[in-house]
């Protein structure tokens, strides 16, 4: 039998501990995911272990975009239709997680749009769409459809009553998306929290805000900071 080969994993790895870090861990729950290279399918943290916990190449399985092991070791997550039809409806993306921060999961269950507070916001683009159609897991290729369809084009949806779903087209991208996401939704219930009149970014001004303020540069240094200051192992491999 031909060996599988295995794409170097160490950002999707250390993408899951920078979310553990920022507050997206849930016990062994959450999952991130990243379009094979050579058109396999896809490489999805295996199941058992937190997003913490994720050391390397070993703890992601290759599915097929039916959700069947290609390669890797242990259990699959119950939710990779969410992977699996998300991936199949964005050709533009390469990365997507799925994950129940406090703040966010929160948020999804209120009846308010998340508003462009602060630039966490600003910076995950258009409006954050909230997907109703089930409070249960995504677990069938359907619901996957379904989620896919919610999301649209957007950069993170909110899954009511359950958690957050988020994409980029890199690995970078995707897990900034779902940081900014938690940030936003937290800062919101902040200041509802104070029963005080406040204000958000004005719709006409948001896609000239967000040109201002993010750019792919921007994306790549704020990836750095969190490779050095969240994720401990990346800071021991550079001998800090």
């Amino acid at each position: 039998m031909t060996p599988i080969s295995v794409p170097p994993l160490d950002d999707a790895a250390a993408a899951c501990r920078i979310l553990s870090a920022e507050g997206h861990s849930d016990l062994t729950l959450g999952h991130l995911s990243w379009r094979d290279p050579d058109g396999r399918g896809l490489w999805m943290k295996r199941s058992g272990i937190g997003l913490g916990e994720v050391e390397g190449p070993g703890d992601f399985i290759l599915l097929d975009f039916d959700g069947r092991r290609i390669a890797g070791e242990g259990p699959i997550h119950k939710e990779w239709p969410i992977h699996t039809e998300v991936l199949r409806a964005r050709p533009d993306i390469v990365a997507v997680g799925h994950s129940h921060p406090p703040h966010a999961s929160a948020f999804s269950a209120l009846d308010a749009e998340l508003e462009p507070v602060t630039n966490e916001a600003v910076y995950l683009g258009r409006r954050v769409p909230r997907f109703d159609e089930t409070r249960g897991l995504i677990d069938t290729p359907s619901l996957g459809r379904a989620l896919a369809r919610s999301l649209g084009t957007a950069s993170a949806v909110l899954m009511r009553n359950h958690g957050i779903l988020f994409v980029g087209s890199s690995i970078a991208e995707a897990t900034l998306m779902g940081v900014f996401l938690e940030r936003a939704c937290r800062t919101q219930l902040m200041l509802m929290a104070t029963g005080r009149p406040w204000q958000a970014t004005p719709a006409d001004s948001l896609s000239a805000k967000q040109g201002q303020i993010l750019d792919a540069t921007l994306l790549h240094s704020f990836w750095a900071h969190l490779r050095r200051t969240s994720d401990p192992r990346s800071s021991r491999r550079d001998g800090r």
